[in-house]
């Protein structure tokens, strides 16, 4: 089992700070609610209220970096908390830099605080960070994001002019800590302003948030380790299928491409922003007024004369610089079995009919923050317990996460095992570089035994019913099929 990962370098954050391993902290619209860190992508917190990791590294521990009592009836108080230890440790490389989560600690009172947030109309109410150094040299800072999560909601309430705790609502602020050329911290407050006191006495503790892209994790290699450019690769006694689309014979190496698809080979020179990852790719364009850019399947039956119970798939993906699905999300490659009879398009899976596991893409809203510039990958799933006729979507909350930047290779790569009929034991993983970004292992995809992997349902699909209102395009690479983690490939 693999742990959670740190960012890509190069993944954005609001944060302002040099640290890499960030996650998007954003309290705009498509940022952080009750029941995700990114609501845009569907990356859900593991529990409901957010995530937190206590002063012993322990997630969701009660061992506050420090505590503060708000008095009833405190309106306009001034509260300092004290966050030089957690200040310190951001000194030393714990992430997430400036970032901090409070909540009611553990037998704390009923009551709850309703503090100024960075909106408030009373510029000297809204929080800050006060550090003092050594020298005597005072610095305060305001957060670049700050929110309530708060569970009546489905909503973002980051636009808020005040954030809340209490027993229902927790709260989560970014700070631009500026861990460079600080010369030491003697202390370090964050300080709020009671805008209303109510229901008693409040009990505030302050925990460090625990964010995905912030927890350590080296890349898994994997059975690609060995074949620099998959060059060889489809020798390896574990790999089923490998695919460089380096030539025009790609389509016939495959089991089937619909006619309609629009999916041809990239040059090897530069075609806008793009840049090839080994030599050509699949380039894959869902034209204007349009909603198919690629249906492509790899029937297991045909081509090895079984269907597997288990089966591992890995491909480089670039979104294209016009990659902007701002009316809808749509589908991606992923394993399938519907048969022709059930599992897609609205045709509910019941145990017995079919099943699908492709991947996803989500709609992009654009509120001007960070995560609005990363587009997001998830899954959608049509698995026996989900009751609506249509399937459950997913977005890959764990390391790095779905969240992708354009113009920029991935190694995507997804594992399904079929459940023991009747059974909720399926399993579903996805990794980003070799860093695990997805896992269930509670899935019941059937209840009879002859549902099982009969296809790699290679899609590109804009919708549901919407077509895209400009063209769209993404690339494809190096796709390798294997009984084995593949791992991401390796530049030859």
């Amino acid at each position: 089992m693999m742990s959670r990962a740190p960012v890509l370098a190069s993944l954005l954050a609001l944060l302002p700070v040099a640290a890499a391993a960030q996650a998007p902290i954003s309290d705009a619209l498509d940022g952080m609610t009750c029941g995700a860190f990114v609501s845009a992508a569907h990356m859900a917190w593991q529990r409901k209220g957010g995530d937190w990791v206590d002063a012993d590294s322990k997630p969701f521990g009660t061992v506050a970096y420090a505590e503060t009592y708000v008095a009833s009836g405190a309106v306009g108080q001034t509260v300092r908390i004290d966050v030089t230890r957690l200040a310190r440790a951001w000194m030393q490389g714990t992430e997430p830099v400036g970032a901090v989560f409070l909540a009611v600690p553990p037998g704390g009172e009923s009551g709850r605080a309703r503090f100024h947030s960075r909106e408030s109309a009373d510029r000297g109410a809204r929080p800050k960070l006060v550090l003092r150094q050594a020298g005597g040299r005072t610095s305060e800072f305001e957060p670049t994001a700050d929110s309530t999560l708060n569970c009546t909601t489905t909503k973002s309430l980051g636009t808020a002019k005040t954030i809340t705790v209490g027993p229902d609502s927790n709260a989560i602020l970014a700070l631009p800590f500026p861990r460079e050329g600080l010369a030491g911290i003697e202390q370090a407050e964050l300080v709020l302003t009671v805008q209303k006191q109510y229901g008693g006495g409040a009990m505030v503790a302050l925990y460090r948030p625990l964010l995905p892209r912030a927890e350590k994790q080296e890349v898994e290699p994997g059975l690609s380790r060995a074949y620099p450019g998959d060059r060889g690769i489809a020798g390896h006694p574990a790999v089923v299928f490998a695919e460089s689309f380096e030539d025009d014979g790609w389509k016939s190496r495959l089991s089937s491409v619909t006619r309609t698809s629009h999916a041809a080979l990239s040059g090897s020179a530069r075609e806008g922003r793009f840049e090839p990852f080994d030599g050509r790719a699949l380039k894959v364009t869902v034209p204007k007024g349009s909603l198919l850019g690629l249906n492509a399947l790899y029937r297991f039956k045909e081509k090895t004369g079984q269907e597997p119970e288990e089966m591992y798939f890995r491909y480089a993906l670039r979104f294209g610089d016009d990659w902007d699905p701002h009316i809808s999300g749509g589908k991606m490659p992923g394993f399938a079995g519907t048969y022709n009879r059930g599992g897609w398009g609205g045709r509910h899976a019941d145990g017995t009919n079919g099943w699908s596991a492709r991947g996803t893409f989500f709609q992009a809203r654009d509120h001007g923050s960070a995560v609005s510039r990363l587009r997001g990958i998830g899954s959608y799933v049509y698995h026996a317990d989900k009751k609506s006729g249509y399937g459950a979507t997913w977005g890959w909350n764990l390391g790095p996460t779905g969240a992708l930047e354009k113009n920029r290779w991935y190694s995507v790569e997804q594992y399904v095992r079929m459940n023991t009929p009747g059974r909720k034991d399926g399993v579903l993983r996805a990794w980003i570089d070799g860093r695990l970004a997805f896992e269930r292992t509670d899935l019941r995809f059937r209840d009879v035994p002859d549902l099982r992997i009969e296809t790699l349902w290679l899609n590109v699909y804009h919708g549901g019913t919407k077509p895209t209102p400009q063209e769209m395009s993404l690339y494809i690479d190096n796709l390798v099929i294997a009984r084995e983690y593949i791992g991401p490939p390796r530049h030859p």
